[in-house]
């Protein structure tokens, strides 16, 4: 196994949960390029994301919601074609897998402002999240070009890391393995060498590469600029700014919650009217008690709720509409915070979950623009990782040499289905365009279909393609 081996087991949050970025850093003998504020934040975004920044406060976990409708959106029919030659055919192949798994990739690169996109030594990709490797380098547009990557085995009572540092030293690019062993989770414990873990003895502690332009990943950040740190080129999280509204939300949806439990109906009863039994206490004494058949009676008329009946029923009343109001405010403040429009996302109170909007409308133009510019971030990304496969498949002999050309299908987001169909339909009546490609556009026909079925409608004199309408 190489330098670019399978990844085992990356650390679950090494900022601010194992042994941290200044250990890390350390072994090597880098210096990190994060700050404590970047360190403190994403570990707080990291929380957010998984629901257990209050672990007793219940959460519609609106951080995740936000951050998988970002992915959902700027992955939407996305293509990746690569064509020009077999390389270019290895290349296409290795896409197609990863586009299968991206947008879940991207759902976390969105909630921890970034990500790396690594390819192994068999040609396969990994994903690497911000809360999981240390940036050491940085290049003049930002990107991440040195970073530390932590790996980690455990067997029994023992724990195994491995640090594997890349950077570019001059015009070399280096990449330097570390190996550790320690009885305790928290610590890296003492070196040893790389043969000693049998996953990592074929590995290198120096590998040197030349004729490299970039590093060996594709490095996602989100776009929006960074509002903890401005010194710092990392990303941010895409909720970055609405920590304070997710909790407003989460603690609207706690009353919600509340409303609901204690809204089921009480019945008071007299005690008068409960049975009596006997029992025998510690002593041996006879003793008489009253016993309740119906748990949810509640003995109380003879504290002054209704002294004078022995029966009363109560039936609170829930506030719906109040908390319906108050929780939409605070979704559309979320919204507008994370670059959503607002209205975008709704509370269903039937079903206690968000729903979002089933279309982009026209006038949602910052949810338009908020996931273009994620496209834009993402194809930056996955250039990258073209790079870095390519340079894989030379240094292991993967496939046979040759160019490569990509070209990206994103969703046009800007588009609104329902008005250009209608549109289009005008222009099938004002005979601007013909009836077969309307079919062929918004039926989903295809085009030897389309006019098949256009020719038997008018052939058979069928009025379907008649000025009347589309029904």
């Amino acid at each position: 196994m190489s330098f670019l081996g399978k990844i085992i087991d990356f650390f679950k949050g090494v900022w601010g949960k194992l042994f941290g970025v200044n250990d890390v850093s350390k072994a090597v003998q880098a210096q990190p390029a994060v700050s404590d504020k970047m360190v403190k934040a994403i570990t707080t975004w990291d929380k957010y994301y998984r629901g257990d920044f209050y672990p007793k406060r219940p959460t519609l976990h609106m951080a995740a919601t936000v951050a998988g409708e970002a992915a959902r959106l700027a992955t939407i029919e996305l293509g990746v074609p690569v064509s020009g030659s077999p390389r270019a055919d290895w290349l296409n192949e290795r896409m197609e897998v990863l586009l299968g798994k991206l947008r879940r990739y991207l759902e976390i690169g969105c909630a921890l402002g970034g990500m790396l996109l690594v390819p192994t030594s068999s040609g396969g990709v990994s994903m690497v999240k911000a809360s999981d490797f240390v940036p050491t380098d940085y290049d003049g547009d930002g990107n991440v070009t040195g970073a530390i990557l932590p790996f980690r085995i455990r067997r029994g009572d023992v724990f195994y890391t491995r640090l594997e540092w890349h950077r570019f030293e001059g015009e070399v690019y280096v990449i330097t393995n570390k190996a550790f062993k320690s009885s305790m989770e928290q610590d890296l414990g003492q070196p040893i060498p790389l043969t000693a873990v049998q996953e990592w003895a074929s590995i290198q502690p120096e590998t040197t590469i030349h004729n490299l332009e970039h590093p060996l990943w594709g490095y996602y950040r989100n776009p929006m600029a960074n509002d903890v740190d401005t010194d710092s080129p990392l990303g941010v999280s895409i909720y970055s700014r609405a920590i304070d509204s997710l909790d407003d939300l989460d603690a609207v949806y706690a009353l919600f919650r509340h409303e609901i439990k204690n809204s089921k109906k009480k019945v008071f009863v007299s005690s008068q009217i409960l049975p009596r039994g006997v029992v025998t206490d510690d002593d041996g004494n006879e003793v008489v008690i009253q016993t309740n058949p119906i748990p949810d009676l509640i003995q109380g008329l003879e504290l002054g709720i209704n002294a004078d009946d022995t029966y009363h029923e109560y039936n609170p009343e829930i506030r719906i509409d109040e908390i319906r109001k108050s929780m939409q405010t605070a979704l559309d403040l979320v919204a507008n915070q994370c670059g959503f429009s607002n209205g975008y996302f709704s509370f269903d109170e039937k079903t206690g979950t968000i729903v979002t909007a089933t279309e982009i409308e026209a006038d949602q133009q910052r949810t338009v623009s908020t996931c273009t510019d994620i496209q834009k971030a993402l194809q930056t990304a996955l250039d990258g990782l073209l790079y870095a496969l390519n340079a894989v498949a030379d240094l292991y002999d993967l496939a046979p040499i040759g160019e490569y050309e990509v070209a990206y299908a994103f969703k046009d987001l800007s588009v609104n289905v329902t008005e250009d169909r209608a549109r289009a339909w005008q222009m099938v009546i004002g005979k601007v365009i013909p009836k077969w490609k309307y079919l062929v556009d918004y039926e989903g026909y295809s085009e030897e279909d389309a006019r098949k079925t256009v020719a038997e409608a008018e052939s058979a004199g069928d009025q379907l393609f008649d000025s009347g309408g589309t029904e």
